[in-house]
């Protein structure tokens, strides 16, 4: 697991919480997760690896009210200059005014990232994430702990971008992504891969190329928020369920990864506390099972 560090650590960008980035699962012989790029930058916006999460992907915490070269928040990051844009990019790049401080606690089975922020004109937070693993199983769960400490009303998303590949082997059709809810009707993922029933299935390697769709938007009956992404070449599998309803869950993948993203809402008035969790299963239970 790579830990935050603002000097030295493996991702300094501005778009993804810097607590928590796991490097590799090793299970019975098999590994989960790595790098998402061959050559790392860790100042890139997408140099991370495993469950990265980023909150507030579209409308950042005080964003709108800032002024250009005046700061915003983001959580998990710190506070970050606003440029000329009126529109915040994801991906855009912004200059750091002050990391957020982290304190790290490690455990037997556990580690606990705490970071206590307070920027300008109100906006303030506590947020803490703990990883724990499940004893006798090969699982962990993800716990988050946000609490508004300041006078303005936060009202974001969090998503996880679970960036997930297999025994490095090239996501292509030797996977499959299963959901929790189907579509009545095959939909088409562009030209090379096909949403079918409750399955995400590619019907060619990748190369260059990468699929983002939006597979589900609206009112969550309360199990949408899971996935699983199964090899078939090597019997092996990652699968997820976290216990927020979702707003939206939205399918992105290049030859590196496959990545189910489940978007939450966190509406926390000044003085309140949100708490949702995340459980990941490693499986490895089945033949290996070409297409």
């Amino acid at each position: 697991m790579y830990l935050p560090d603002a000097q030295r650590g493996y991702y300094r960008g501005t778009r993804f919480d810097w607590s928590g980035l796991i490097e590799r699962v090793e299970c019975h012989g098999h590994r989960f997760y790595g790098p998402l790029h061959n050559q790392h930058d860790p100042y890139r916006h997408d140099s991370v690896s495993g469950p990265a999460e980023e909150f507030a992907m579209f409308h950042p915490m005080g964003f709108a009210e800032a002024q250009p070269g005046e700061s915003f928040v983001k959580v998990g990051v710190g506070l970050l200059a606003r440029g000329e844009n009126d529109k915040y990019r994801f991906d855009g790049e912004y200059r750091m005014v002050r990391p957020g401080e982290w304190d790290v606690e490690r455990g037997p089975a556990s580690v606990t990232f705490t970071q206590a922020l307070h920027g300008e004109r109100g906006w303030a937070y506590l947020y803490r994430k703990t990883i724990r693993l499940h004893e006798g199983q090969t699982a962990f769960v993800i716990e988050h702990h946000l609490e508004n400490c300041g006078t303005k009303t936060i009202d974001i998303t969090n998503y996880n971008h679970n960036f997930t590949i297999i025994d490095d082997v090239p996501y292509g059709p030797d996977y499959v992504v299963e959901l929790p809810f189907s579509t009545d009707a095959p939909v088409p993922l562009g030209e090379i891969a096909l949403f079918r029933g409750d399955q995400i299935d590619v019907h060619r390697p990748l190369d260059d190329l990468a699929l983002w769709w939006p597979v589900f938007k609206g009112a969550d009956p309360g199990t949408y928020n899971a996935a699983v992404v199964r090899n078939r070449r090597t019997g092996t599998a990652v699968a997820f369920r976290g216990d927020a309803p979702i707003t939206q869950m939205v399918f992105w993948a290049v030859e590196r990864a496959a990545c189910p993203e489940p978007f939450i809402r966190i509406y926390l008035e000044p003085g309140r506390t949100q708490t949702w969790s995340t459980t990941y299963r490693f499986i490895v239970d089945a033949a290996p099972n070409h297409p």
